[in-house]
């Protein structure tokens, strides 16, 4: 009788540590986990954006695509904006394939765009990107006389024209970036995932299927 009274306790008692551990778990450690989390997730946050000034709205402007197509700034909101400036072809076509990797990234967001503006008229066909869609090459008279290089220039003021101005969803011009080095490209893109609104997704059973 004895023996299966030990027998009938060791099991409880087993059970009873495992709730508890359980509860541990389910009541401290991951509450615990999560905060640290999303602190980390806060922290990485502020750390790019410090990157970022406050910003400006930018100016009207309009100019004309290689095939004739208008381009106005007062159609960017709601979007991330991405402007270079090229003085000439060799120019233009360095700028190209630096950033192919950037625009790798966001290749299937609608809201992120890239601007090319330049004073080569007519463009050469071999510089155009493969996404038009995405990337617009824009002719003006003369990329140092153009009024919105000149604001560019005086909000970020460098010898340099390889950088690229980032507007946010707001029309509000708020960093200009060095495109040098791939540390450079990688800053940019990490900056511009942050300014961007989650995805929504219209049939999430369908994602999580395709990404299996």
């Amino acid at each position: 009788m004895q023996e299966d009274q030990i027998h009938h306790e060791r099991p409880s008692r087993s059970r009873g540590a495992f709730q508890v551990i359980f509860l541990f778990l389910l009541l401290v450690v991951a509450p615990l986990g999560s905060w640290l989390y999303l602190r980390s997730g806060l922290a990485y946050r502020k750390d790019h954006l410090k990157a970022l000034t406050d910003g400006s709205a930018i100016p009207a402007a309009i100019w004309k695509t290689n095939d004739g197509v208008t381009i106005s700034t007062s159609n960017w909101t709601e979007q991330v904006s991405l402007i270079l400036f090229a003085d000439d072809s060799l120019e233009l076509k360095a700028q190209i394939d630096q950033l192919a990797l950037v625009l790798s990234q966001f290749d299937d967001r609608e809201d992120v765009l890239f601007y090319q503006i330049t004073d080569q008229q007519p463009v050469n066909q071999a510089y155009y990107p493969a996404d038009t869609a995405q990337w617009k090459i824009l002719t003006t008279m003369s990329v140092k006389a153009d009024p919105f290089w000149s604001y560019c220039q005086a909000s970020f003021p460098s010898d340099s024209k390889d950088k690229i101005y980032l507007i946010d969803r707001r029309a509000n011009l708020r960093q200009a970036f060095p495109i040098a080095t791939k540390a450079d490209l990688t800053q940019l893109v990490e900056v511009v995932a942050i300014l961007l609104p989650p995805r929504k997704l219209n049939h999430p059973e369908l994602n999580r299927t395709k990404e299996r």
